[in-house]
């Protein structure tokens, strides 16, 4: 969900221009009162090698700008996970592509911390649903959605 705001940020620090915030950030700065955000080392993993690698970035540049992120959504960093042999058993029995295996990783990251996972990555979301691993599943679209139920309910709305 987060990716689109980092490439950004690569481009108004290679170019100079103004950066532009995409929407699903500019939702989350929104609704922020709504949710706890939760991420962890392997989103920091990805948006490191993207940033470095693929717009040529420096690390502490990079460490900046998570850490503004970070501050901005007020979100919980997780900075470990121990993970074991039943990722190993999941990916035996279950067809997917490599993105969707490194997707698997934050899923179980979600299910510890009892989170709900939110993913663009239909694959995952329907793996993890065909198989059972876990319920508490979103696209960015039930995000909202699910924002918007909320924001009626309050107001007492139908």
């Amino acid at each position: 969900m987060v990716h689109d705001l980092f490439v950004n940020q690569a481009k108004a620090f290679r170019t100079g221009s103004k950066l532009e915030e995409p929407k699903k950030f500019t939702f989350m700065l929104a609704h922020q009162d709504k949710f706890e955000f939760i991420t962890s080392f392997l989103t920091k993993a990805e948006i490191m090698r993207e940033l470095v690698s693929g717009h040529g970035m420096g690390m502490d540049l990079v460490n900046k700008t998570w850490d503004q992120f970070i501050g901005s959504l007020k979100a919980t960093y997780i900075e470990e996970f121990k993970f074991d042999g039943q990722i190993v058993e999941i990916v035996g029995r279950t067809r997917m592509k490599k993105n969707t295996m490194v997707n698997f990783f934050h899923l179980f990251i979600a299910i510890r911390e009892q989170a709900y996972f939110v993913s663009g990555d239909k694959p995952i979301l329907d793996k993890a649903r065909e198989t059972g691993v876990y319920d508490k599943l979103l696209t960015y679209i039930d995000l909202q959605k699910l924002v918007t139920e909320l924001t009626h309910h309050h107001r007492g709305e139908s």
